[in-house]
């Protein structure tokens, strides 16, 4: 595989032209709050040549984000995050559905790999639940089938469970041969 440039801190390169990409929810939320140099520079660069490809889950997990920010917000930041939520979506790029094609290799991802390869987030000041870590993995699923059913490689920040469903593709491959995934994480993108 050649080298590529990680915008989450290694230093080599992907041309920006050799997309479109699938943006992982990690991914295309770094992307939007980066001051990084680089990381902004690349973003420009593809952005020039293609528009930001993201799945419908990608959306239902920024939207969810926003909306827990609004719930625990002091009622001065609310308008500030409502404002933010309004220009993400009147700002996507196209929008891959879950259509019965991602449902049947989202399905195949989730049976073969039932458990998130990882275990929940925890900092000094969040502890995720049992419930919110498999729900989260479940959407990663999602995510990989809809790189894998639109033939885009897909970029991400989360190496531990994209890395875990690229290694399950060889264990059943009759599950996925229509289908081929490459995923550019932080360690490679």
């Amino acid at each position: 595989m050649e080298s590529f440039w990680n915008p989450f801190g290694a230093r080599s390169m992907i041309d920006p032209a050799s997309g479109p990409f699938l943006f992982d929810t990690s991914a295309e939320s770094r992307i939007a709050r980066s001051r990084e140099p680089d990381l902004l520079h690349w973003m420009s660069e593809y952005l020039s040549r293609h528009s930001v490809n993201i799945s419908a889950v990608t959306v239902l997990e920024r939207v969810r984000g926003y909306s827990l920010l609004w719930r625990r917000a002091l009622s001065e930041r609310r308008e500030v995050i409502e404002t933010a939520r309004i220009t993400y979506l009147n700002e996507l790029g196209r929008v891959w559905p879950i259509d019965a094609a991602v449902a049947v290799v989202a399905a195949e991802i989730m049976a073969l790999l039932p458990e998130p390869p990882t275990g929940p987030w925890r900092t000094h000041s969040f502890r995720e639940s049992r419930q919110d870590r498999l729900a989260r993995w479940r959407f990663d699923a999602m995510i990989a089938a809809t790189a894998l059913v639109a033939k885009l490689p897909l970029i991400h920040d989360n190496t531990e469970d994209f890395e875990t469903i690229r290694g399950l593709l060889s264990v059943r491959p009759s599950a996925f041969l229509k289908w081929d995934l490459f995923i550019y994480s932080e360690s490679t993108f």
